[in-house]
């Protein structure tokens, strides 16, 4: 896919000692060969606005997604209520993992000629039963050949605190300061993001601030209990409805419009709030006089409008993740989400787009450059690969490949696929 000018992106990022994974990294990072220890070189393949993750259960395809949850918690309560959230550092812990829990992050702001790369180390303190950041750092990459990195930040904590800032071209004392009072508990980033002589780093800050996982449930589509916490997956149709019309009241009746023209057999949509303050959600269906329930209409349906309800917020998410959206559709649908996906990068842009899915029809349709495969490898760890890689390991001749690319030449039983020895799951 071709990247619009001046679209931010997250062109690679690593994950190390996080639940399932020992070790992962997709797309590009000049840091990766040393942070992941791994043999040989690691390909800078630059992630596009539409990245589609593919596997099996228990593949990590949702974990990739919480782990962008939990930056977005750090940011905003620190680590150890992000943690909590999900049991605590124990139960994150990749289960016999060496080494902090680590989440790296390679960032380019919009039409900048170099890159941002995060890396955020998080330990465990044995003695006091407390997690801490053991390692933050920002560092600039310029994209020319032979350029050099440049840290702008680093933390090191551990049983002496080393506070590290890097002076940049207008640093006042007191901004450095401030950066440098940041406790073990809470992010650095926080404080670089308000100092306005680094204008990409409150971008970037936004950016993981503001990831949202659309995880639909049609059982929860009534439930409009707010979650504990702003960007953990299990969102619902009738919330997404509720935040856009508490963020754009005036526009809200002509956004359900559209969305309700977007549906087949749909006439209207009709949000109201009783007395007691719950909202109400129902539908004026084009065969039925009274209007129907969300329980009342098919499960591809209400997933179908749950997505289109993402799309239609007037200010985009940055980074949106979407968790099995094929589930439950038809192929029409499916066809429909695509398209829809394709539009919003090409003509309106503003969101990059993180899905995960195991579904063939899906995984057909989208370029396999912008796939990338979580298998298991003969010694049980999740590695990945790139959809295009994976052809071109077979030796398929890539101007013969058509729009069933994946169910042609790759889902198959038992072949290895990759040097590493992974394999397909039969059909």
């Amino acid at each position: 896919m071709s990247v619009p000018l001046n679209y931010p992106l997250i062109e690679g990022f690593w994950i190390r000692n996080f639940k399932v994974f020992r070790q992962i990294a997709v797309g590009s990072s000049f840091q990766q060969s040393v942070v992941m220890d791994c043999e040989g070189d690691i390909m800078p393949y630059e992630l596009t606005p539409f990245t589609v993750f593919v596997g099996d259960t228990a593949t990590g395809k949702s974990t990739i997604l919480d782990a962008f949850a939990f930056l977005a918690d750090c940011i905003n309560y620190g680590i150890g209520p992000a943690l909590s959230h999900r049991g605590g550092f124990e139960s994150v812990y990749h289960f016999g993992g060496e080494g902090p829990l680590s989440i790296g992050v390679v960032y380019r702001a919009c039409g900048e000629p170099q890159s941002l790369t995060y890396v955020l180390n998080i330990d465990y303190n044995q003695r006091t039963h407390h997690p801490f950041v053991e390692t933050e750092a920002l560092i600039y990459r310029k994209h020319e050949p032979g350029s050099q990195p440049r840290p702008v930040l680093l933390f090191q904590n551990g049983e002496k605190q080393n506070r590290l800032v890097q002076p940049w071209v207008g640093a006042s004392g007191s901004s450095l300061d401030q950066v440098k009072r940041t406790d073990s508990t809470h992010l650095g980033l926080n404080a670089l993001a308000q100092i306005e002589d680094l204008p990409d780093i409150p971008q970037f800050k936004l950016y993981l601030d503001k990831f949202f996982v659309s995880c639909y449930a049609s059982s929860n589509a009534a439930n409009l209990s707010p979650p504990r916490f702003k960007f953990v997956p299990g969102g619902n149709l009738a919330h997404d409805l509720k935040r856009i019309k508490e963020k754009h009241p005036s526009e809200f009746s002509n956004i359900l419009n559209v969305i309700a023209g977007r549906m087949p057999g749909i006439e209207k949509i009709i949000y109201e709030t009783s007395e007691s303050g719950r909202s109400l959600l129902t539908f004026k269906l084009a065969e039925l006089e009274a209007a129907v329930h969300p329980a009342q209409l098919g499960e591809g349906s209400l997933r179908l409008l749950s997505l289109l309800t993402l799309f239609e917020d007037p200010v985009p998410t940055p980074l949106l993740g979407i968790e099995e959206p094929a589930a439950f559709m038809g192929a029409s649908q499916i066809n429909a989400f695509t398209k829809l996906i394709m539009y919003h990068i090409r003509e309106l842009g503003g969101t990059q787009f993180f899905i995960t899915t195991s579904n063939n029809t899906l995984i057909d349709q989208i370029d396999p450059t912008d796939v990338w495969f979580l298998m298991r490898g003969n010694d049980g760890n999740i590695q990945t690969s790139r959809g295009l890689d994976e052809l071109q390991f077979l030796g398929i001749n890539l101007n013969l490949v058509g729009p069933y690319w994946y169910s042609e030449y790759l889902y198959r039983e038992h072949v290895p696929v990759s040097t590493t020895g992974m394999y397909r799951r039969a059909p």
